[in-house]
């Protein structure tokens, strides 16, 4: 019989938001402090690799999953490569376990937890449907579009490259304001409109590949016999997986989105929970007794199907529409179909055995999925200060607003946590405020919508130009585009070209040099800005950039041979037969 709290009902018998007075008979998790001290200490060494690099003006790469994507991209291995690897190895033996005690975005959003918790707020999780294939679609667009990319037009993964410390730590990071608004939109209102790992849900790409692994991980939270059901684990896990019911029905926490926090072993009250090995997720049956779960209807399924595999292509579309080295290579559209094939078959074999209760009718998934699309179009890169991530969050939280506005037009009982909006099919007062406040937020979202559409026609425009050799046309339509959005690094690029091309030196010196200054590791704008200065007659500084370039992308032909024709014009015939001789090793073609 389960353990009765208070002489009220099983907890386990109990919704979440109902606990809140069980709360005294659940004992203190003695994992989160641990959990907590170990986070701080994670930040605290992010700060000192941070003051390390002010100190010596040097230092090992940046420990960033995203650093990853430079070996996707150009072949170049990394410190943030290598880390990001070795996690994912971790995860095949121990499970989601970074996350949980080393993610700086995870001790953000629990510390938004905590101290919403103090201001009396619990915040709910909203089960999102379709926006969980969100952190895949990151993942896949991150890490592995570009290498299908190369895979599909013959090239190979070689390595090119190893950049393990750098001097230009911080180039790859957003500005401070930009950092802080990610944060609040990441942190605070992703934890208090999503749940506690709003964004780990519905945003998170790492996450992604730390979920598919888990599966596979054998050691993981298991049960003994001593389990009676009393659903305090259950209550005090803060990535919303429904313990007892998995232990009770596996055996063992079987959840992708268990990060291995041990809340939830350090509170049993007959401590049944332990840490073991076994069968991994994806291999494990449902025990003896224990009644499958029906089966949806073949239609239905179909129909989910389909609707999934519609928002893969989507989104890959739009994503690598922010992407011209991958959107222009001949053949995108058959990466598009390549990556959502792949991920279709992913989220078939990985979709995990949780069942959680569905909030959203297929056509409400359908308006969240497009939801999120329009605002990721609309808000990415917006005048060159929201990237990626930020603009996950910010789409994530607004198809969630979105389709709450669109609830007040028909349904009868409608909340956005504690708040009621509409009760007993009539409008409260909360919910007069929220419809009006969609009013203005519905207008930076169509601004920054049509901002986006008319960047695209002017960047259309001037590539149009550019093929047909009309360049003062072009140089027109790539100026409108860089007014529109100053940090669209493609179109600056494009544009300093164009006016160096057209003669126009110090004005296409001055683009390359405002691409360089807020991306200090772009090989390729210090490359032409060494070329274009060359060209302007300053060929000592021309050899500088040209040598900082080669340092940063050691392995590119084409820079070398730039250097090397800037070093014979200086009469340094030694480095410019090396230079020469490397391009050539590099790329057979070249002299040829």
């Amino acid at each position: 019989m389960a353990t009765r709290c208070s002489g009220k009902k099983p907890l386990a018998d109990l919704a979440l938001p109902i606990l809140e007075e069980q709360r005294s008979a659940i004992r203190k998790s003695k994992a989160g402090p641990r959990r907590a001290l170990v986070l701080l200490l994670v930040q605290a060494l992010m700060a000192v690799h941070i003051a390390h690099w002010w100190a010596t003006g040097s230092t090992m790469s940046p420990l960033e999953p995203s650093e990853g994507m430079q070996f996707s991209k150009s072949g170049i291995v990394n410190a943030g490569l290598i880390f990001f690897a070795l996690t994912i190895v971790s995860t095949l033996v121990f499970g989601r376990w970074f996350c949980g005690w080393a993610c700086h975005v995870v001790a953000l959003q629990d510390g938004s937890r905590w101290l919403l918790g103090k201001l009396g707020i619990r915040p709910r999780m909203v089960n999102l449907g379709i926006l969980g294939a969100v952190p895949w679609l990151a993942f896949t667009y991150m890490f592995l579009a570009p290498i299908v990319q190369r895979l599909l037009h013959g090239g190979d993964l070689s390595v090119r490259a190893t950049h393990l410390t750098t001097d230009a730590y911080w180039s790859t990071f957003p500005s401070l304001p930009v950092a802080l608004a990610t944060f609040l939109v990441c942190g605070f209102i992703a934890v208090y409109l999503l749940g506690s790992k709003g964004f780990c849900n519905y945003g998170c790409p790492y996450g992604a590949i730390f979920g598919v692994t888990d599966q596979l991980a054998p050691i993981r939270i298991r049960v003994t016999d001593a389990c009676d059901g009393c659903g305090h684990c259950t209550a005090v896990c803060s990535s919303n997986v429904k313990v007892h019911q998995e232990v009770r029905d596996y055996g063992a926490v079987v959840d992708p989105a268990c990060m291995k926090c041990l809340d939830c072993v350090s509170v049993c009250p007959k401590d049944a929970l332990y840490v073991g090995f076994g069968a991994p997720a994806l291999a494990t049956p449902l025990r003896a007794g224990v009644k499958a779960p029906e089966a949806g209807k073949l239609s239905a399924t179909l129909a989910g199907l389909a609707l999934l595999g519609a928002f893969f292509a989507a989104s890959y579309a739009i994503f690598l529409d922010f992407d011209q080295d991958l959107a222009l290579i001949p053949g995108a559209g058959r990466l598009v179909v390549v990556l959502t094939a792949a991920s279709l078959l992913v989220a078939a074999v990985f979709r995990g055995k949780a069942q959680r209760k569905r909030e959203y009718s297929a056509a409400e998934e359908a308006f969240l999925g497009g939801s999120f699309l329009l605002s990721m179009y609309a808000f990415r890169g917006f005048h060159g200060a929201v990237p990626l991530l930020f603009a996950l969050g910010i789409s994530a939280i607004l198809a969630y607003l979105v389709v709450q506005g669109l609830r007040l037009l028909y349904s009868g009982e409608i909340s956005i946590q504690r708040h009621v909006l509409r009760a007993a099919g009539r409008l409260t007062s909360a919910g007069t405020l929220f419809a009006v406040a969609l009013v203005p937020l519905g207008a930076v979202w169509g601004y920054a919508g049509w901002t986006r559409h008319e960047l695209r026609a002017a960047y259309d425009e001037g590539m149009r130009s550019a093929a047909d050799e009309h360049f003062d046309s072009a140089i027109a339509a790539f100026h409108h585009v860089v007014e529109l959005d100053p940090g669209y690094r493609d179109a600056q690029m494009k544009l300093a070209s164009l006016l160096c091309d057209a003669g126009r030196l110090q004005e296409g010196i001055a683009m390359f040099e405002a691409v360089v200054a807020r991306s200090r590791e772009d090989a390729e704008a210090r490359a032409l800005l060494g070329f274009a200065l060359f060209q302007s007659g300053d060929a000592k500084r021309a050899r500088d950039e040209l040598e900082r370039a080669v340092g940063i992308a050691p392995a590119r032909a084409e820079i070398h041979q730039m250097l090397a024709e800037v070093c014979g014009a200086q009469g340094d015939t030694q480095a410019a037969e090396r230079h020469m001789a490397e391009a050539r090793r590099l790329d057979p073609r070249i002299g040829n």
